[in-house]
């Protein structure tokens, strides 16, 4: 973290139900890395194993009940209090993968939150989105439907943004704004977080663009990959799929619809 920078608190989900999570949770550079962070709350399924529980709670984390995917990032933003230094929402197994990966642009990522707000209003939320790069990582059955769920947002924002890599930024007043409005029970929190604030205010919803929210999947599926014959047979047989698809395809919908519903709202009264 910078210099005279109050850390945030990092806002987690996870749904790890094979415990693939712990080899990389028993990384001393994992938990060094959690230990910047003014507070780690997790939203954790009921299906996860226990293990990946029970170590994130030896490195101090908070663990709260999770569910769907807005489910659960509404109850860990919530435990995380409202005393903190910003609220990064990041899937944990994204989260992982960068912090492995990419550690110095993980721990960069606050200085170039407080930078934006250095040269014009400071945001209440920011996008945390893929490079053009780390985008292309993802397979067929990911960038085609978030490329039309990102140009539905970019289009009503008037600037380029990716709001689906599982990851956002929250001010104090963002955090309040989503936790006082946000309904959707699904990812598609993705857009409507975007959305609550972009109908407040657009000029306070911003993006940065990050090579670490490359595609993290494989990271936790090495003996699959390799019974399949490679990440290229194991990625067709388990992504290229007309059930995969459906399911992309009906998120990106959902996001989009929330979207609209948000923005065709007039905002409650903030308190």
């Amino acid at each position: 973290m910078s210099v005279g920078q109050p850390p945030p608190a990092l806002v987690a989900t996870l749904h790890d139900p094979a415990g693939a999570a712990l080899p990389f949770l028993a990384r001393d550079d994992v938990a060094r890395t959690l230990r910047t962070y003014s507070l780690v709350t997790v939203a954790a399924t009921v299906a996860t194993d226990p293990r990946p529980v029970a170590r994130l709670e030896e490195l101090g984390a908070r663990l709260v009940p999770g569910g769907l995917t807005g489910d659960g990032r509404r109850a860990a933003l919530a435990a995380a209090g409202a005393q903190n230094g910003g609220w990064f929402n990041c899937d944990l197994d994204r989260w992982l993968h960068w912090a492995i990966a990419w550690p110095e642009e993980l721990a960069a990522l606050p200085a170039r939150v407080a930078r934006l707000g250095a040269r014009e209003r400071r945001p209440w939320g920011v996008c945390l989105g893929r490079t053009a790069r780390a985008f292309r990582t993802h397979p067929p059955v990911q960038r085609l439907p978030e490329a039309a769920t990102n140009r539905a947002l970019s289009r009503a924002a008037g600037k380029p943004l990716d709001a689906v890599a599982g990851a956002v930024w929250l001010s104090p007043e963002g955090r309040e704004i989503v936790l006082a409005e946000s309904i959707e029970p699904t990812a598609a929190t993705d857009l409507e977080w975007a959305a609550l604030i972009l109908r407040r205010d657009p000029a306070r919803l911003r993006g940065l663009r990050c090579e670490g929210l490359e595609w993290e999947t494989p990271d936790f599926h090495a003996a699959e990959i390799a019974a399949a014959g490679g990440l290229a047979a194991w990625t067709a047989r388990t992504f290229d799929t007309p059930a995969m698809w459906a399911a992309r395809l009906r998120l990106a919908a959902d996001s989009a619809a929330a979207l609209d519903r948000v923005l065709q709202e007039r905002p409650p009264p903030r308190p």
